[in-house]
């Protein structure tokens, strides 16, 4: 069975966007694996890092 979540996704292009990511990650970062939170802290991660 797939379990599909709907969550927003959009470019960091400004600082307050970065910012904005790395307080939302905050607040999700120890979410559990395989739950919208922890897809959420996974995507979060990978776009702030680049």
């Amino acid at each position: 069975m797939q379990i599909l979540f709907k969550m927003e996704i959009k470019a960091i292009k400004t600082e307050e966007d970065y910012n904005k990511a790395l307080n939302r990650l905050e607040e999700i970062f120890h979410a559990q694996i395989d739950t919208p939170d922890g897809y959420e802290a996974e995507v979060l991660s990978i776009l702030i890092e680049k």
